[in-house]
């Protein structure tokens, strides 16, 4: 009896990271057009940051269903006029949250743990509705 309760919550779990994944925008779901707005805003606590600040994103549903978003990030350096993906080698924590329309959700992320050198940057999130997945980014400064 308890080996067949253990094996229904190991499929459970299964089951739910595996529908995690999907939530968070990877093949489960298409993408939304360039021309598409997203319904979530991205704002971060300042424009201007020392490489050893604690940057906060806020994310916003601004629309009329509940999205998911989860804790991943890529970074962008604008280097002459493009932007360049930056390596960011941290371990995320696997799990989404659900934004009902008009809540917001916060992350705090260690520019330390980064280690950014002075520049023009760009942070982008993926964030999903039960149809498509959207990237939405805010722009940045790491001066000193």
């Amino acid at each position: 009896m308890v080996s067949v309760k253990r094996a229904v919550l190991v499929v459970l779990i299964i089951v739910g990271l595996v529908a995690g994944y999907f939530l968070i925008g990877s093949n489960g779901s298409a993408k939304a057009s360039p021309d598409e707005k997203a319904p979530v805003t991205i704002s971060l606590d300042r424009e201007r940051y020392s490489p050893t600040d604690t940057m906060v994103i806020t994310v916003t549903n601004d629309g009329n269903e509940t999205v998911t978003v989860g804790y991943p990030f890529e970074l962008y350096r604008e280097e002459n006029g493009e932007w360049v993906k930056v390596n960011v080698d941290l371990m995320f924590i696997q799990s989404v949250v659900q934004l009902e329309p008009g809540k917001s959700w916060t992350q705090k992320v260690s520019l330390s743990q980064l280690k950014l050198s002075p520049g023009h940057y760009k942070i982008e999130k993926k964030v999903s509705t039960p149809t498509r997945t959207f990237s939405v980014s805010a722009e940045f400064y790491v001066e000193g």
